[in-house]
């Protein structure tokens, strides 16, 4: 598999972790000196995978708490792979459906993440993620609340 590949395979774990996955998980896919930035939030450095595992367990208790169905999506990717093969920086677009608990209404996130990588025994990790949220729409009623079509089923 490329470097490209690998990466951009990394880039689709960690948004199916976000969604689905314990923090601890989310946190593996981090460098153990690694820095997240989660703009969004506010001008603050999360530093360490350690660190990191807790900004994300926070995250879960305070955000995703309040919401189901979670989806992030990233799009637009570009992936610079350095001389040396072990070290890339990358950016890509995020949009985030999700359906709240408060309102129960479907809406959605726009953003842009910037990354560096590094590749370590084999495997690449983010060794810096900055994210980057600019804008949320509503999206309206969740299929949930439409009527069913009704097939027969006898």
């Amino acid at each position: 598999m490329s470097h490209h590949n690998e990466i951009t395979n990394l880039l689709g774990k960690y948004c199916h972790l976000v969604d689905r996955g314990q923090p601890q998980e989310v946190a593996q896919l981090f460098a153990e000196d690694a820095v997240l930035l989660p703009k969004y939030d506010g001008p603050y450095r999360v530093e360490g995978r350690d660190a990191i595992q807790g900004w994300y367990q926070f995250y879960t208790d305070n955000f995703k708490v309040g919401i189901r169905h979670l989806k992030h999506l990233i799009h637009s990717i570009v992936i610079d792979v350095d001389d040396s093969g072990v070290k890339a920086s990358g950016m890509c677009y995020l949009t985030a459906y999700l359906i709240s608990n408060a309102d129960g209404m479907a809406h959605q996130a726009q953003g842009t993440y910037f990354d560096t990588y590094v590749q370590q025994n084999g495997e690449w990790l983010f060794s810096q993620r900055e994210i980057n949220v600019e804008f949320l729409t509503d999206c309206g009623a969740p299929v949930e609340q439409l009527e069913p079509l009704g097939f027969p089923t006898s």
